[in-house]
């Protein structure tokens, strides 16, 4: 901009002299000038406002004012071409126009005595004041000096009176403007004093000589006076554009103090202009009366007003600097001022203590070097100045040794000052100190909880594809990855999420984001492909605005899944044993009466071949589902058991070669018996079943052929291994362990093997009960029984009965059944089922025994007292209307001690429901009948109690 304006104001210059030559003192010429004149004065007045813009504070203002004062010289002008070009003849003596001429000096005037103790670039009152006073200063130096002499002077002399009034304003303005170069307190004001002196000299010169030409020779515009004021004009231009405020300087600058004589000076300014008005006033004649004592009443009462706004000012001033004090005398921290000098000229209570005195007066005035240790002073010195001289600033830790040897940790703060001094603000550290500490140790044992809990800790982002900021490092023992490994990869850590849990996660992310807490349990694919089921629980950090961020944990709860589906399985198989046992009940009553009345029709004479034909099927048939029924009941743990004392061994190397028998050639099967095997209280005719389906099991499972190992053993099962098995008790067992290389199964078909009728065999071969029978019969031994299968890799059953401190017993030799069923003596039938009890009296009867029947217990005790006579036995059901039988024959033995009892029943739940059995294990000497039965059987044990009732007593 500067180039281009003096570019512009040379060829400004050229038109000017080219006009001159050319056109001369013509209407043209005179016309030319004065329009050249009015553009150069634009281009000032455009400089100055841009310059304007560019400055702050106080240099703003006097821009303004500077270019208010163009402005007004340019408005002059104008006024001055219209009365030239237009009017042929100069303003007269008391026009407007040469009182605006005068007007400029008072914008002048105004920026000469700015206030450079603001720095502010608005407008205020004091401001104001001053330019109210100035105005009527010029006003009655222009009236004083010019306007009224001029009507006693003839036009030259008056013309002459007035340039040097215009002479003497500006000679003033120049000095005036030198001297508040030489006072301006920053280098950006003095700089702009002593520019804008040059420029009112280079004006006064200028505008001098063409005056003083004038004066010799009155001419119009049009001639080489007219450049003594287009130079001046075209040079604030310059000057404007060229100016640039100062760079800010970091750190407070250093401002010259005023002296005693400036402040004296700056107070007698204010009384001077009240006092020039009344020289004026003095001067006036009496018909300017009214206007000199009200404009001196306003000079006067804008001295006062000043003046006051002066103290009111200086008391705010005054106010605040005492809460100042008062508030650094009770501030917590240190606080002091060092001067120039080195001295402290300031220092509160709290400072003091901090450096070992007991007052801050002993403090004040004393320079600085004594009151710090000089061990801290070197160490800081350098670093301290040069840090002050780059940006006025300095902040770190000391460490301060006070008086008594002792040493205090301070943060200080030092900053200069304008005067070359510094204020130094101290803070004790010895809390923060001890506070950072105990965090320090805090967050040592919180990462030392963290790394050593069985739990991943994480930081991450929200969402589903958030980024992973912390993971502990058990992340490597739970997944397999490093916590680098992890973090790298981290938001794409749900392809390491189940797909079948992935929507889980989902919902579980679509609650935290509502603010929720973030709750879920899914698997993860371990880095080695192993799938674990984990929990993961995290809560939304809060405060931490657009990017929250979770903070969580991540337990493996692979073994509680594991238990909660054995726990799961385990009460699904006992409500599943419930219901079986259910079945079998009512069953065995049906297939009693089915098996009965088959045996009758059988035992008819003259039975025709063909209907003897379709009978016996109808028997066979009864007989598969008696021992269908009887599976049922193994599973349903319903049974009736006869236990001994048994060695496991025995019984498996008894069947070993039975069961080889059942192997096809490419099967090779190893029996392994362990040593010393401990003892089992069981049924040992269920105990060859459980062997028996084991085996057929593994065979069917290897259909090419494999290995199968057939092993006992003792073990014990600690606490470890019954909390990782649901239903186990930690104790002494003897195992029995079948295992197989066949094709194994899948977790899926594990969860269900032991279930009645499931299998995975096709149809047609077997019932899908083996298994199930095998799981009823270790339960109610109070045995456990546990399968471990992978797919392509076999499966091992191992069962676990435990191991009781008695000797196995000697198995009793196979009796054959007594041909003899027929009897004399009397019998109590109680059964509620009518063609049950007609079966047994109608079988009873024909065999010779005197049957007394009764369907409920009421019947009974009523039969009993209107027979009279002895009662051999009691043949009652277990479950009866109102009481069992069980009670029923408490009663009636009472009555009647040498009477024998045989309970039926096709389920045992009755006999446990009552403590007739554990675990439907018969009582030594305890008479049962399992139904269904036969009529052959039914007499055959009827007869075996009666017989062993009299061997007994006869012994």
């Amino acid at each position: 901009m500067f180039r281009r304006l003096s570019v512009l104001a040379l060829v400004i210059i050229a038109l000017h002299i080219a006009a001159v030559l050319t056109l001369g003192i013509s209407w043209t010429g005179s016309l030319v000038g004065n329009l050249l004149q009015i553009v150069s004065c634009g281009l000032a007045v455009t400089a100055s406002i841009v310059a304007s813009r560019r400055a702050t504070g106080l240099s703003r203002r006097f821009w303004r004012l500077f270019a208010c004062g163009l402005a007004i010289w340019g408005v002059a002008n104008l006024g001055w071409m219209y009365y030239e070009i237009v009017l042929r003849m100069e303003p007269p003596t008391g026009s407007v126009v040469r009182f605006l001429f005068g007007t400029q000096s008072i914008f002048f005037a105004l920026a000469v005595f700015l206030n450079q103790d603001k720095d502010s670039s608005t407008l205020d009152l004091e401001s104001a004041l001053d330019f109210v006073q100035i105005a009527i200063v010029f006003f009655f130096i222009f009236l004083g000096f010019y306007y009224i002499p001029s009507y006693h002077l003839d036009t030259h002399s008056a013309y002459v009176r007035e340039i040097w009034v215009e002479v003497g304003e500006n000679t003033a303005l120049v000095l005036l403007a030198l001297a508040q170069g030489i006072r301006a307190r920053s280098s950006q004001m003095r700089k702009l004093y002593q520019g804008f002196a040059m420029y009112l000299l280079a004006y006064a010169v200028c505008a001098g000589v063409a005056d003083y030409l004038q004066t010799k020779n009155a001419t119009p515009t049009g001639t080489w006076c007219d450049l003594g004021w287009t130079v001046p004009l075209l040079g604030a231009a310059m000057w404007a554009a060229n100016w640039q405020p100062s760079p800010a300087v970091p750190g407070p600058q250093r401002v010259r103090q005023k002296r005693f004589g400036e402040m004296l000076l700056d107070n007698s300014t204010l009384a001077l202009a009240p006092l020039i008005v009344l020289l004026q006033v003095a001067q006036l004649g009496t018909e300017w009366r009214a206007l000199r004592f009200t404009l001196l009443g306003l000079s006067i009462v804008c001295y006062a007003a000043r003046l006051g706004v002066t103290q009111y000012r200086q008391s705010r001033a005054e106010d605040t600097l005492e809460r100042h004090n008062r508030a650094m005398d009770s501030a917590a921290n240190g606080i002091a001022i060092v001067d120039a000098k080195g001295q402290h000229s300031y220092a509160n209570a709290a400072f003091a203590q901090m450096m070992g005195h007991d007052t801050a007066e002993s403090i004040l005035r004393r320079p600085w070097r004594d009151i710090y240790a000089p061990q801290d002073v070197a160490r800081v010195e350098e670093d301290i100045r040069e840090s002050l001289r780059k940006s006025g600033k300095w902040q770190g830790p000391v460490n301060i040794h006070r008086q008594d040897g002792s040493t205090l940790p301070v943060e200080m703060a030092i900053t200069s000052l304008p005067d070359g001094g510094v204020v130094c603000v101290s803070r004790d550290m010895t809390a923060k100190r001890d506070a950072e500490n105990a965090r320090a140790q805090a967050e040592a044992k919180y990462r030392m909880l963290v790394e050593q809990v069985a739990a991943v800790s994480y930081i991450a982002e929200l969402g589903m594809h958030g980024e992973w900021l912390y993971v502990s490092p058990q992340v490597e023992t739970m997944f397999g990855f490093s916590a680098e490994e992890w973090l790298t990869d981290s938001r794409a850590w749900t392809k390491h999420v189940h797909p079948e849990d992935h929507n889980v996660v989902e919902a579980a992310e679509q609650a935290s984001q509502r603010g929720e807490r973030f709750q879920a349990e899914y698997r993860i694919v371990r880095k080695d492909g192993r799938v674990i089921w984990v929990s993961d629980t995290a809560v939304v950090v809060e405060g931490s605005g657009a990017h929250p961020l979770m903070e969580g944990i991540i337990v493996d709860i692979t073994e509680r899944k594991q238990l909660e589906t054995q726990l799961q399985q385990s009460r699904r198989m006992e409500a599943i044993g419930r219901l079986a046992g259910g079945i079998a009940h009512d069953f065995n009553n049906l297939l009693t009466i089915i098996k009965g009345y088959t045996e009758l029709a059988l035992q008819r004479p003259r039975i025709s071949p063909e209907l003897q034909a379709d009978v016996e099927r109808i028997e066979d048939a009864s007989e598969r589902a008696s021992t269908l029924v009887r599976q049922l009941l193994a599973f349903s743990r319903r049974q009736v058991l006869q236990p001994k004392l048994l060695d496991l061994n025995s019984i498996v190397l008894g069947l070993d070669k039975l069961l080889r028998r059942l192997m096809d050639e490419e099967i090779r099967m190893s029996t392994i018996p362990g040593k010393d095997t401990g003892t089992i209280k069981a049924d040992p005719g269920q105990m060859e079943q459980v062997i028996m389906n084991l085996v057929v099991n593994a065979r069917d499972a290897m259909p090419k052929g494999g290995r199968l190992t057939v092993e006992t053993a003792n073990v014990d099962l600690d606490a470890a291994y019954a909390s990782e098995h649901a239903t186990v008790k930690a104790g002494r067992y003897v195992m029995l362990a079948v295992s197989d290389t066949g094709t194994g199964m899948s977790p899926e078909t594990v969860a269900h093997i032991f279930e009645p009728f499931y299998t995975t065999k096709e149809s047609g071969r077997g019932t899908g009960l083996g298994l199930s029978t095998v799981y009823g019969i270790v339960k109610q031994s109070g045995g456990y029984i546990w399968v471990y299968s992978e797919l392509g890799r076999g499966s091992s059953f191992k069962v676990y009965l435990p191991r009781v401190e008695q000797a196995p017993e000697a198995l009793p030799a196979i009796k054959p059944a007594s041909g003899k069923q027929t009897g004399s003596e009397t019998i109590l039938l109680v059964e509620d089922q009518p063609q049950v009890r007609e079966l047994a009296r109608m079988a009873l009867s024909e065999k010779g025994y005197t049957v007394l029947v009764a369907s409920s217990p009421e019947d009974a005790e009523d039969a009993r007292s209107k027979h009279g006579a002895e009662i051999h036995l009691l043949l009652t059901d277990l479950i009866l209307p109102g009481i069992s039988g069980r009670e029923l024959a408490k009663r009636l033995t009472a009555l009647h001690p040498k009477m024998c009892v045989l309970y039926m029943s096709g389920y045992t739940f009755n006999i446990m429901a009552q403590g007739a059995t554990e675990g439907g294990m018969l009582e030594d000497g305890m008479a049962f009948l399992q139904k269904p039965f036969t009529p052959s059987g039914l007499t055959e044990k009827v007869r075996e109690v009666l017989d062993r009732s009299v061997a007994t007593s006869r012994s």
